[in-house]
């Protein structure tokens, strides 16, 4: 019986241990990247060369040609301690409340093209931050379940350092073109190789 308790209490220690280690992943866990952001606005006529600025190789930058208004992003990110994780590029409307996430048309990282993803486990995101809680797939479903949320994301990378660069736009009917860079959000996203979210870390907006 001694015996019982004793392993019940450790299980209990390292549940609790767990946790809390998991609440300050999520409100730390970025803390140790050094970032640089560059956020461009362009147009279709602009935005090959915009991209080329901010080092995607010229041709390389293929984009929706129905979209009016592209937010181009360059990342450089160093001191990424998990380094087999994927760093996940998010882009939001900081106009609105919560900020919106915009879709992820492509990009380009340290190992070439790259292209838009999401997944359900997005979700968690929006119970961790308030400034994200615009990702929630609830904010976007109709009534008969279907969701109206793009692909948000763009793949990053993984290692302790890298670059990427990623090309998004408004989604929805009649949006209203940024007028300054300012107004975007711009923020990395952890995931790890089971998927499951690590942290979010605003770095720009």
């Amino acid at each position: 019986m001694a015996a019982a308790s004793i392993a019940a209490s450790a299980l209990l220690a390292g549940l609790l241990t767990s946790h809390v280690q998991r609440a300050r992943e999520w409100a730390h866990g970025g803390d140790d990247l050094t970032v640089d952001v560059q956020v461009r606005l362009a147009n279709p006529q602009t935005f090959g060369a915009v991209a080329v600025q901010l080092g995607v190789p010229f041709g390389a930058s293929t984009h929706n040609p129905a979209v009016q208004q592209f937010v181009v992003v360059r990342v450089q990110w160093s001191g990424n301690p998990r380094q087999s994780d994927s760093l996940q590029l998010l882009v939001l409307d900081g106009r609105l409340t919560p900020p919106r996430p915009l879709a992820a048309d492509a990009g380009w990282n340290s190992a070439g093209k790259t292209g838009s993803l999401w997944s359900t486990a997005y979700e968690s995101l929006a119970e961790h931050y308030d400034w994200l809680a615009g990702v929630a797939a609830a904010n976007y479903t109709d009534t008969a379940g279907r969701s109206r949320l793009p692909a948000a994301a763009v793949h990053a990378g993984t290692g302790h350092a890298g670059t990427v660069t990623g090309w998004y736009w408004q989604w929805g009917d009649d949006p209203i073109d940024f007028s300054d860079p300012h107004e975007v959000i711009v923020a990395l996203v952890d995931v790890d190789d089971a998927g499951e979210i690590r942290w979010a870390r605003r770095i720009s907006g």
